[in-house]
């Protein structure tokens, strides 16, 4: 269902607007949360990783990879292959690909500019330059644009279970409602297929699809293992060992992680040593003890080194070369999850991964 709102007045054109000067701390950002199918995520040129921060207004795309991004907001973006956005002071302005978008994260094209308080949605961009506007739940509010401005008229609201194409200068082409046979395409499609970091919004998309059409399930989870490159080297080499696979931490634990290793490594990157103080570890051993299932048990640093010469691969091969490494990341039975974050600074690059067992009761 589509309905034109009361016209406003703002000039929409704003949404497309980058912050000017030097990015400020306070800038809009998106941090990757995963990347599927090999490793060809980019901030701009850089390849990108798990964890690392894209801020307004640095261009993400992907290649032959797949990933998701996890906005300041609260909401999360996964990004089909060849899909290329910008950061922006007010959306993301997307120039090619597909996107799914869950939470609350405006959305902006050449032709459009999509605001929400929170739904599911997908932008296609399509062959000379329509696109696709997917409302899976919830809705979308609509503003058609020709060159980045506002066409005369209202905007639109697009109600979940609707799609709508508009023309590359923004004209309405037709609108449709989503059937059964539409949600089982995208629910087991490459936008869920694979991916193992939650949508904030995947319970509403569930109960509203069960409500519409109880035969449609989504995609099967899938197995719960990290494909962060120094995680998926680690866990091949544990194959080979006959060893199972180590688990990603819950977004809760990682967060929690990522917090603890974010000043560690800028320690490591400032001093270009390869040591930190133990006090912070122990203390956040006993941290996670006292409040969480699982707690870390052990730690492996890819100690600083030029970021143009990151190699997992050769990092874990070193790693496997010293008896102490490798038991640690092989032979301790209790081992049960693994989480490593990474840090570029002025060119050069570290990461610590730690291993986290259960609590003993």
């Amino acid at each position: 269902m589509i309905r034109p709102l009361p016209l406003r007045m703002t000039a929409l054109a704003v949404a497309l607007a980058w912050p000017s000067g030097s990015v400020a701390s306070t800038s809009p950002s998106a941090v990757v949360q995963e990347i599927l199918d090999g490793p060809e995520l980019f901030i701009e040129r850089r390849q990108a990783h798990v964890r690392e921060r894209a801020i307004a207004p640095e261009l993400v795309r992907t290649q032959n990879s797949r990933g998701q991004l996890g906005f300041a907001g609260g909401a999360a973006g996964r990004l089909n292959r060849f899909t290329q956005l910008r950061l922006g002071s007010t959306c993301f302005l997307l120039s090619s690909g597909q996107i799914l978008v869950s939470g609350r994260q405006n959305g902006c094209t050449r032709s459009s500019r999509l605001s929400t308080r929170g739904t599911n949605y997908l932008i296609t961009l399509l062959d000379g330059g329509e696109q696709d506007v997917t409302v899976l739940e919830g809705s979308v509010e609509l503003q058609p644009l020709a060159d980045g401005r506002p066409l005369p008229g209202a905007p639109l609201l697009v109600a979940g279970g609707n799609r709508v194409r508009l023309s590359s200068q923004g004209a309405l082409l037709f609108q449709r409602p989503l059937t059964a046979d539409d949600y089982a395409a995208i629910l087991r499609g490459p936008l869920f297929e694979g991916f193992t970091v939650p949508l904030p919004g995947m319970a509403a998309l569930e109960a509203f699809v069960r409500r519409r059409f109880p035969e449609v399930s989504a995609a099967p989870t899938s197995p719960a293992v990290s494909r962060e490159p120094l995680v998926e080297t680690v866990n091949r080499y544990r194959a080979q060992a006959g060893r199972p696979a180590l688990e990603p931490l819950s977004a809760d634990l990682a967060a929690r992680n990522a917090a603890y290793l974010a000043p560690v490594l800028e320690g490591l990157l400032a001093s270009r040593d390869c040591d930190h103080d133990r006090s912070r570890w122990g203390a956040f051993q006993e941290r996670m003890a006292a409040t969480a299932s699982l707690m870390p048990t052990s730690e492996v640093i890819a100690c600083p080194m030029p970021a143009a010469a990151w190699n997992p691969e050769r990092i874990v091969s070193r790693w496997m070369g010293s008896p102490l490494h490798t038991q640690i990341l092989i032979n301790r039975p209790r081992a049960r999850a693994i989480d490593c974050v990474r840090l570029e600074r002025s060119g050069r690059a570290a990461a610590i991964c730690t291993l986290w067992s259960p609590v003993p009761r």
